[in-house]
């Protein structure tokens, strides 16, 4: 220290103080945010992959779910998919599909739709240093969006509902020494579902179970969403800390997808179960006592019945949702 000090009073140069070095390196870059009609367009390509990969398994979920104690016809996915085939052709497993397509597409352009404007919306109020949100707030923007989306795809869901278990109801034991079942069709399509619905009970008969929608959808989105943005930042991590996500490959994008859409339908599979029972029944009931009567009935493991056949469903479903969505973004959007 006596040699800097003398070596600067003889007018030699000291040598410069060292320099406190603050971070190792730059956060991650944060992708482009879509605006809402940009958001709406890859929304609906997303949806319309979902529609593809995902109904047939909705199908068989759906009639394993909707089918009782006293009348079981299915032992479970894979049987009633085999007997579905058999008795009624390949095509039954789209039995529904215009109702799922409507629901399908509805949900997921007000679901991701609203989730860019509340994540803007968040990111304007909270963090006006353009500091990314948190993972917390980012599947919190997810539960918000699923208020919007739920209240708009409750009458396609209950018209799918009904279409996929209107002729599922013509199983009967004793068909089993033939092999042949006449059918017997409640519903001509969705148009005539749509008409008696409203006829026996009124307007109000096409919102019949939002309140199990809304219970299924404000948590199922909030992991949904929340997993999947948690699956790519840990890829985004794996990759380098300044890769984007236009970056990832197409095959990370599915599989990101897929496993957010797994681990939303587990957790949230048992209010599912009540959702489906409750749009399947013309009688005046609420979401408490439809639980109860299945828990009566049937016992716990009733809850679970179709579980196999949805987390089958969930992961090529949404890994449809997010490769049409993220490669919609980047093929019609982005330079």
């Amino acid at each position: 220290m006596g040699g800097q000090k003398r070596a600067a009073s003889a007018g030699c140069p000291a040598s410069p103080p060292p320099q406190v070095v603050t971070s190792t390196a730059p956060p991650a870059q944060q992708a482009p945010q879509p605006s809402m009609a940009q958001s709406a367009t890859s929304a609906a390509v997303g949806g319309l992959c979902n529609v593809l990969l995902g109904q047939p398994f909705d199908t068989v979920k759906v009639r394993l779910q909707t089918q009782s104690k006293e009348q079981r016809v299915f032992s479970g996915a894979l049987d009633c998919l085999v007997k579905t085939v058999r008795n009624e052709g390949t095509l039954a497993l789209y039995k529904g599909t215009s109702g799922a397509f409507v629901s399908i597409m509805t949900e997921n352009i007000v679901l991701l739709t609203a989730n860019t404007g509340i994540k803007a919306a968040m990111q304007a109020v909270l963090h006006k240093d353009d500091s990314p949100l948190s993972l917390g707030e980012l599947a919190l923007c997810g539960g918000l969006a699923g208020i919007f989306s739920a209240t708009a795809i409750t009458p396609a869901e209950v018209i799918k509902c009904r279409l996929q278990v209107s002729r599922s109801v013509t199983y009967k034991g004793s068909a089993g020494s033939t092999g042949q079942i006449e059918p017997s069709f409640k519903y001509s399509g969705p148009v005539d579902c749509v008409v008696k619905t409203v006829r026996t009970e009124g307007v109000g008969g096409l919102f019949r179970g939002l309140g199990s929608v809304l219970a299924r959808d404000l948590p199922f989105n909030f992991v949904f969403l929340g997993s999947y943005e948690a699956v790519i930042q840990a890829m985004q991590r794996l990759r380098g800390l300044n890769t984007t996500k236009d970056e990832l490959t197409s095959l990370e994008i599915l599989s990101a997808g897929g496993l957010a859409g797994t681990i939303g339908w587990a957790v949230i599979f048992p209010i599912d179960v009540v959702k489906s029972r409750l749009q399947t029944t013309t009688k005046p009931e609420t979401m408490l006592s439809v639980a109860r009567s299945i828990y009566a009935a049937e016992g716990l493991m009733a809850f679970y019945r179709g579980c196999s056949a949805a987390l089958l469903r969930a992961f090529p479903a949404n890994a449809g949702l997010f490769f049409g969505y993220e490669m919609a973004q980047r093929w019609l959007f982005r330079d």
